[in-house]
């Protein structure tokens, strides 16, 4: 029986190895790139806890930040200042009113430009109760 030599065979091979390759490398580079989305209880309650509870729901007991009641009160609810506005939106931090409203001018510089990046990341993400 005669042996079928493929010469390009060895090519082929050789080509779809380095292209696995690229791909794994390529998914993990992208991987390390991309962190995990902010989570409520480790990212986002924390600000809330350092941030707002002091006030909310002392002050304004139409929204609860406290630990364990936060999302309740801000996933998809209307806002009682602004009805028209939810306060937080999933995939949505340009209209999720948490974000946009405006502040208090005493309170204008409360959270700063990374804590706020933190809220709209985790918003962008879908807001998820964790």
């Amino acid at each position: 029986m005669q042996r079928l030599r493929l010469p390009h065979l060895r090519g082929l091979i050789a080509a779809a190895v380095v292209a696995a390759g690229v791909t794994v490398g390529g998914a993990l580079a992208l991987a390390a790139r991309d962190p995990a989305p902010p989570r409520l209880s480790a990212d986002i309650q924390p600000i809330f806890d350092r941030k707002c509870v002091s006030c909310h729901p002392v002050a304004y007991p139409y929204l609860d930040l406290r630990r364990g009641r936060s999302y309740r009160g801000l996933y998809r609810v209307s806002a009682a200042t602004k009805p028209a506005f939810e306060r937080v939106v999933p995939g949505r931090p340009d209209l999720s009113y948490l974000l946009v409203h405006p502040p208090d001018p005493s309170l204008r510089d409360l959270l700063t430009a990374g804590e706020k990046a933190t809220i709209a990341a985790w918003i962008d993400a879908g807001a998820r109760d964790d």
